[in-house]
């Protein structure tokens, strides 16, 4: 099996598995801070790999400090935006409107000059993008006008829920250029994972401090309940995808992701 086709398989694995996750956790969070949810599935994933790969891979620590400050950073962007996403909109309208946005964005990064970027190789490619982006913006208008499904509040909520999305999908494209490069500097998919969330999981825990999203008292048994199905939710989909990073490129990757609502919907009928 070649490398690409190999990435191209663990993507669509990592898009199955992401859309059931969305599903799930739409309906979680109207009872449990995602930033709660966060910074322990999220704690827990960093301990794991960074002291795995400690242990066992001490040499993939050497990194540049750049490449690092900026996936964490990205990561504490995508991800916040992400789980607060789903909590205002119907978590299909957030998978569609953030997985759409990341071939466009990889276009977007080609014009800039990034190097990870990718042009439109051919009309068919052009053509399937022109319609992503007006199926995002139809989607967008609609969820704004309260006519696609959940929304939890008002307008206001809805352009939140929306503009979340979209900064997920952008930024989510940025983690994958800088997780690129990290692989290509020689360090894994496990250290990469890790090495990407420990400022998330810092702003997590300050968020969760200071109660600013207040969710309904849980004792310690459901607290670690939804721990453990979050991890095995959330962390094999983007270990998955990980690993199909330094196979396949930045647009592909986007462009595979773009296929997630269709199982989003199907796991959420």
């Amino acid at each position: 099996m070649s490398k690409s086709t190999l990435g191209v398989l663990l993507t669509l694995t990592f898009v199955t598995l992401e859309s059931a996750q969305f599903v799930f956790f739409g309906g979680l969070f109207q009872k449990m801070s995602p930033y709660l949810f966060g910074f322990l599935v999220f704690g827990i994933t960093t301990l794991v790999f960074i002291g795995g790969t400690f242990l066992f891979r001490r040499d993939q620590f050497n990194i540049a400090l750049g490449e690092l400050l900026a996936v964490n950073l990205g990561a504490v962007v995508t991800f916040t935006a992400y789980l607060t996403s789903v909590q205002l909109v119907e978590p299909a309208v957030t998978y569609t409107i953030s997985s759409g946005c990341m071939p466009l964005t990889a276009y977007v990064l080609y014009r800039l000059g990034v190097r990870e970027g990718e042009p439109m190789r051919n009309p068919f490619e052009a053509t399937g993008n022109i319609l992503i982006f007006l199926g995002v913006l139809f989607l967008a208008v609609i969820t704004i006008w309260g006519l696609a499904g959940f929304v939890r509040g008002g307008s206001l909520s809805a352009i939140l829920g929306v503009l979340l999305a979209v900064l997920d999908g952008v930024f989510f494209t940025l983690i994958l250029v800088y997780s690129k490069r990290m692989n290509n500097a020689g360090i894994g998919p496990s250290a990469v994972l890790g090495l990407r969330l420990p400022i998330y999981v810092l702003v997590t825990g300050l968020l969760v401090y200071w109660d600013f999203e207040p969710s309904e008292p849980m004792d310690n048994m459901e607290l670690a309940y939804y721990a453990l199905i979050g991890f095995l939710l959330a962390i094999p989909p983007l270990y998955l995808l990980q690993k199909a990073v330094p196979l396949v490129s930045t647009l592909t990757l986007g462009a595979l992701t773009a296929l997630g609502p269709l199982w989003c919907l199907r796991y959420s009928s």
